[in-house]
């Protein structure tokens, strides 16, 4: 076959690749410092919680939950990944006479895993071997 008459076929450069969009970060020290402290034998008011994670203004994309059982209070703050990469989440547990605040290990914080879940921060799972 024969080429065709005429000058050779241009193309545009292709386009450059879109950066992923900058996630908001999870505010571990601020939601430490933040939560209520309740005294041994006190309650725990899931109310006063709800407002201080209002108060502390987060970005919308900063998904929250929380869930109250049994006298404690549970919290999750996490921020939507790529779905192949650890989730960024942050657990909190407020129960009488302790204020916990952590992120879960690497493995449990992978998708499918279930360690960025309101469950996860009111009976967290044993740390991976």
């Amino acid at each position: 076959m024969d080429c065709p008459e005429g000058p050779a076929l241009t193309f545009a450069p292709p386009p450059e690749p879109l950066e992923p969009p900058e996630l908001p970060e999870v505010p571990t020290e601020e939601l430490r410092t933040k939560l209520p402290r309740v005294p041994t034998g006190g309650r725990v008011d899931e109310s006063e919680v709800r407002r201080t994670l209002a108060a502390l203004d987060l970005d919308p994309r900063i998904r929250t939950e929380v869930e109250a059982d049994g006298g404690r209070v549970g919290v999750l703050l996490s921020v939507q990944g790529d779905h192949f990469d650890p989730q960024d989440c942050l657990l909190a547990r407020v129960v009488p006479g302790a204020t916990e605040v952590w992120v879960p290990p690497r493995i449990q914080r992978m998708p499918g895993e279930g360690g960025c879940s309101v469950a996860n921060a009111l009976d967290p799972a044993p740390a991976p071997h």
